[in-house]
């Protein structure tokens, strides 16, 4: 994601979606700390083109998207709220999107109502993780989307503790999912 781009003759900044550090405590191999780092999609800040709509932006994969001005703004909480999943080991879904696999967590609750939330409208990330290529981190998580989503999640049955699929990343070496 760039730091600042034009968007329909307005400057929009997007330096808060600079990858992010993030240091979990001893979950590394040998008890070592496991060094992720995050990284923002452009979905974060943008939604799907109507058909008769004219996109203003692009995502990662050159389809054109349409700035949206309410995910921008809760975009802004998005590393404090990401950093705070890791490190505070929030729960964690699976889920397939368009053929694919992706993980979800709601956000919205702090992480000891987790366990209690209730179906309902609630705001989702969506994100998948890869090992690092780079010597200084260990997984990258990659953030495709956040957006409100109404979930049931007494359908879905497994649940992972945010810690259990970064190792999971960290020791198979490859995607999760």
């Amino acid at each position: 994601m760039v730091r600042g781009r034009k968007i329909s003759n307005k400057e929009v900044d997007l330096e808060h979606l600079q990858p992010k550090p993030v240091v979990v405590a001893g979950k590394g191999k040998d008890g070592a700390d496991l060094q992720v780092r995050i990284h923002f999609g452009t979905h974060t800040v943008s939604r799907r083109c109507e058909a008769n709509e004219i996109p203003n932006m692009q995502d990662e994969n050159n389809r054109g998207r349409i700035f949206c001005e309410e995910r921008y703004s809760f975009s802004l909480q998005l590393p404090s709220l990401m950093a705070a999943m890791v490190e505070e080991n929030y729960f964690c879904w699976e889920s397939q999107d368009r053929n694919r696999a992706v993980n979800f967590a709601a956000i919205d609750v702090p992480r000891q109502e987790v366990r209690t939330l209730v179906d309902g409208e609630h705001r989702l990330v969506y994100f998948y993780l890869t090992p690092s290529k780079t010597d200084q981190f260990h997984v990258e998580l990659y953030v495709t989307s956040c957006h409100v989503r109404t979930v049931t999640l007494q359908r879905v049955k497994r649940r992972f503790n945010m810690h259990t699929v970064l190792r999971k990343c960290l020791y198979d070496g490859r995607r999760v999912p």
